[in-house]
């Protein structure tokens, strides 16, 4: 740093905390704030005390205070002189000026300092960089320095830095976030369309991996086993961010608004349909993003009766057959199965177990090899609904609703995957593969207990008639007659298939 002492954010911590005040400057740095710290900005020789306080004093527009067990058990401490100046400075200050900002390292309390006037620092808000609510307590943290420092708001490109500082978990929550704050506000429409159009080609850089979704495949068949279903793994990882982002803009965005999610899906989908040599079993799960997306879209839409979001996310975005001169819908084009078409069924039933036990890939695939448990009807399905879960969380809190709608989101891209098949049947009369849907799951063998949401459909269409939701936006192509046909042929399908899961 200059002479000159420049705007910025002096951060306050003990020694003992300075891989966690890393962490801290570290998305500071990608969201391009300036900042003061003691390591980073006294040179040799400096008199710090002066250059503290003129840092404090004279520079700071917002002061970080840096809390932890390390620095409660400190009797004595050069952050205490920082605070001390820091109180001196706040008081000066006039009333709800945000200025001081505690930040707690762990889960101890923020300490009693008197701030005069009635107040002490633990009346302030303060920011928790620590477990799992760290990422979107970092955010709003850098949404509010920006504020502070002169700015309505980070940038797209400052937005996107922070974004790629998080870990994937993170990283889902932070995504959610932000597009909860930029979906409404037609002034951020380019940042928003940005930061999603970001997300996609994160996705889109490993599908296009060759070495990695390719092959070829070593070691024992357990081993094979294993790694193919790790790498399943890491893509539902990879893929998370953009699923969790698109739950929120299912719910809450217009059929104007989805541009860059519907993009996303048919990039996803066209990416795992483009022709490639190596592995099956590798290059099959290119298909997986696509996959968890059109179910994430459609447990958002259907549940909450967004039915023209639904159409435009699952139904309109088509891509070009390779066999074929007309374009295929997206949701013929892929389906549950797809990702593991060339791997044996060990591993859907390996990731569903590990899933929902919490095992890892190698104990979950023996529990299946050594006959301790036997397999999953649906795998498949039972994976999705489980790596879901939370990112519908804020929506379902109980189990059970979930797991209904769940249901209910399968069966209805069941039956609209079944009004698609029908149109090219009947334009292919000689491809009779196409008369039927790829789309069942779970809900087939929950059906002899917790209901059949093929036959709610049905019943929901005979009730309705021409004024049915699907209908009126488009769905069926506005056609009762069409939608009855794909509902009762895919009742029947769903009929024959739950009755072998006995």
């Amino acid at each position: 740093m200059n002479d000159e002492v420049s705007k910025h954010v002096f951060i306050s911590y003990v020694r003992e905390d300075s891989d966690q005040v890393d962490g801290l400057c570290s998305v500071l740095e990608a969201a391009q704030i300036p900042y003061w710290r003691d390591r980073k900005d006294l040179g040799p020789g400096d008199a710090w005390k002066a250059k503290i306080r003129a840092a404090i004093r004279d520079g700071s527009l917002v002061f970080l205070a840096c809390f932890s067990d390390n620095s409660r058990s400190k009797d004595k401490s050069y952050m205490n002189e920082e605070l001390t100046l820091a109180v001196e400075e706040f008081r000066s200050m006039p009333p709800g000026r945000v200025w001081l900002i505690p930040v707690r390292l762990d889960a101890g309390d923020v300490p009693d300092w008197d701030l005069g006037a009635g107040r002490v620092l633990s009346d302030l808000n303060y920011s928790d960089l620590f477990g799992k609510d760290h990422t979107a307590h970092a955010a709003r943290l850098v949404t509010t320095i920006s504020r502070l420092l002169g700015e309505k708001r980070p940038d797209p490109a400052t937005t996107l830095a922070a974004v790629e500082q998080v870990t994937s978990a993170g990283r889902a929550d932070l995504l959610k976030r932000l597009t909860k704050e930029m979906l409404l506000e037609p002034t951020r429409r380019i940042e928003m369309h940005d930061l999603v159009s970001h997300e996609v080609q994160r996705v889109l850089a490993v599908l296009k991996d060759t070495d990695r979704l390719s092959g070829p495949l070593h070691g024992t068949n357990e081993e094979q086993i294993v790694r193919i279903a790790k790498e399943a793994q890491d893509l539902w990882v990879l893929s998370e961010p953009f699923c969790a982002s698109l739950q929120v803009a299912s719910r809450w965005g217009t059929p104007e608004s989805l541009t860059p999610w519907a993009s996303g899906i048919r990039s996803f989908v066209t990416a795992a349909a483009k022709p490639e040599s190596g592995t099956p079993a590798l290059i099959e799960l290119r298909h997986l993003p696509g996959v968890v997306s059109i179910m994430t879209a459609a447990l958002a839409c259907t549940s909450s009766g967004n039915w023209a979001n639904l159409k435009s996310l699952v139904i309109d975005p088509s891509i070009r057959d390779r066999y074929e001169q007309k374009p295929t819908p997206i949701i013929e084009a892929t389906y549950p199965y797809k990702p593991f078409g060339g791997a044996a069924d060990w591993v859907p039933n390996a990731l569903a177990r590990a899933a929902t036990t919490g095992r890892n890939l190698d104990e979950a695939l023996s529990d299946f090899t050594e006959r301790k448990v036997g397999k999953y009807y649906t795998p498949v399905a039972e994976w999705l609904h489980h790596v879901l879960r939370p990112i519908f969380s804020d929506q379902w809190p109980d189990d059970d609703a979930y797991s209904t709608e769940f249901d209910r989101a399968e069966a209805v891209l069941g039956v609209l995957a079944q009004d698609v098949a029908n149109t090219r049947a009947a334009a292919n009369p000689q491809r009779p593969s196409w008369s039927r849907s790829h789309w069942y799951g779970r809900s087939t063998w929950r059906s002899h207990n917790h209901g059949n949401p093929a036959a709610d459909l049905v019943h929901e269409l005979g009730t309705h008639g021409a004024q049915w939701g699907p209908l009126t936006s488009g769905l069926f192509g506005g056609d009762q007659d069409r939608a009855q046909t794909a509902l009762e042929a895919y009742q029947t399908s769903f009929n024959k298939i739950a009755s072998q899961q006995h």
